[in-house]
């Protein structure tokens, strides 16, 4: 089951963002947390929790103060968002196998659901993780090659240059 203080903070953000940077009172914030998990944050835990968001790259934090914060969510936050909606799904059809087979007294042979998903909090965030470094990873390849390449080109018509004015005057 995903409980996870910054999973629930992910999704009650998710509630009150729309596209683009948003400007949200931390009232808001600490109360909807309260209102949908019963979970109830300080202020300080409330912007430990975002700065965390901040440091794992979900989140970019454009200015707070006292009252409210302005933030937007970056690729790898909605990635976050969808791989989170995907466990929530998970869980909600294997309550609903459990049920149907207790009413039933039937063995599921089936199941409707990917197996494959992420089904909590540690395997939604290591996934991430490794998805942002293969990206990086494939544009900083991509990027290594292209300044090789042109510095291979630049500085072998260089040097032959130089050969043919040695042999020209010499």
């Amino acid at each position: 089951m995903l409980n996870s203080n910054l999973v629930k903070l992910v999704e009650v953000l998710d509630k009150l963002c729309v596209e683009g940077y948003n400007t949200i009172d931390k009232v808001d914030i600490l109360s909807g947390i309260e209102n949908d998990y019963g979970v109830t944050f300080t202020e300080d835990a409330l912007m430990q929790e975002i700065q965390s968001l901040v440091e794992n790259k979900f989140i970019i934090l454009k200015y707070q103060d006292e009252e409210v914060i302005c933030l937007t969510f970056t690729e790898v936050g909605k990635e976050l968002l969808n791989r989170i909606a995907i466990a929530r799904q998970n869980e909600l059809n294997a309550k609903k196998s459990k049920k149907e087979q207790k009413n039933n007294n039937t063995p599921i042979a089936t199941t409707n659901y990917d197996l494959t998903a992420p089904s909590g909090q540690n395997e939604i965030m290591s996934q991430l993780t490794a998805n942002t470094k293969t990206i990086a990873n494939k544009n900083g390849n991509l990027k290594n090659f292209l300044i090789g390449f042109s510095g291979g080109v630049l500085g072998g018509g260089l040097i032959g240059a130089i050969i043919v004015l040695l042999v020209l005057f010499l």
